[in-house]
């Protein structure tokens, strides 16, 4: 159950203040009780040094002081609370900013995935697409053009050609130029 703290400040200072009372009428009468005859010297010497005056004097500075300590403690659950609470809420966001940006680079990574899948696609329909036009081509011709290709073009063309292909256009092209493609097909299986 929760308190409101208007009441608290209000019913226990009241509460506090009605047990004192209490307290001093209780004592009070006690003291009448057990009170020695007027005239007598112990009576004097017991007035002179009273025990309850000093004892209530320190049991109202200690309601005092409990109810201030009391006031300090809440007001500093009461700060940590509003700051947990602005603290969950940054996180709460922060959260939502970071799963927004997660989705959202999902989504450029399956674009960029699809951007390369065809272009992969587009390079090896090229590809199939000369490989078709040297196996038909006389080899002779064939190697010609080859000699002039770049070397990452002819190596990929051969390694996808079959290989009674690649040696009937590899007899035609310079020995130097075909050790290097050789080389460069071993390397590559």
């Amino acid at each position: 159950m929760k308190f409101k703290t208007r009441y608290v400040r209000f019913y226990l200072p009241a509460t506090l203040l009605g047990f004192l009372i209490l307290k001093l009428m209780l004592g009070g009468t006690v003291l009448y009780m057990k009170r020695p005859v007027l005239g007598s010297r112990q009576a004097l010497a017991e007035d002179a040094n009273p025990p309850f005056p000093a004892q209530r004097s320190l049991n109202s500075q200690n309601v005092g002081v409990n109810v201030e300590i009391l006031e300090r403690k809440r007001a500093e659950i009461e700060t940590e609370r509003r700051q947990l609470e602005r603290e969950r809420k940054q996180l709460t966001a922060l959260k939502r900013e970071i799963e927004a940006k997660v989705t959202r680079l999902s989504e450029i990574q399956d674009s960029i995935q699809r951007k390369l899948d065809e272009q992969k696609m587009i390079h090896d329909n090229k590809i199939k697409h000369l490989i078709k036009i040297y196996t038909t081509m006389a080899p002779k011709k064939a190697a010609a053009l080859i000699e002039k290709l770049d070397m990452g073009v002819v190596i990929e063309l051969f390694s996808k050609m079959k290989g009674e292909h690649v040696g009937q256009i590899l007899t035609h092209v310079s020995a130097e130029k075909a050790a290097k493609i050789s080389e460069q097909l071993a390397k590559r299986n």
